[in-house]
This record gives C-alpha cells, structure tokens and sequence, in this order.
C-alpha cells in the first residue's frame, strides 16, 4: 500500500478536501492529526482589558443574548 503527507497550506480547505477524499473508495485514511496552529497572543498582556468600564459579566450576557432581529 502507498502512502502520501499531504501539507495544507490553507486550513480553511481542509474540511473540503476531507470531505472530497472520503468519497474515494480506493483511499483510506489513517491517523487524520490536525494540529492547532501556534498563536503568538500572551494571555497576561490582556490583563485589565476591562479595567476602567462599567460592565459585568451579566450586563454582557444580556446584551449578547437580547438583540433585536
């Protein structure tokens, strides 16, 4: 049996092209690893992001949740 890496260069297209192979029946696939890009975001250096601001936890839930159609 051959074997194939595929390299993805646009994630985007990759429920697609798993989607398309799956329709192949002389293909099978193994081992389907989808791995999470590295985000370069630091978690601290968001500390206090609502620091200043009159907000709660339950006034964001209520404006989230009650928007007009």
């Amino acid at each position: 049996m051959q074997q194939l890496i595929l390299k993805i260069k646009d994630s985007s297209k990759l429920s697609f092209l798993l989607q398309l192979i799956n329709q192949l029946d002389f293909v099978e696939l193994e081992n389907v690893n989808m791995r999470k890009e590295q985000s370069n975001h630091d978690l601290f250096k968001s500390a206090g992001l609502w620091a200043n601001r009159d907000i709660d936890a339950k006034t964001l839930r209520q404006k989230s949740w009650n928007r007009e159609k």
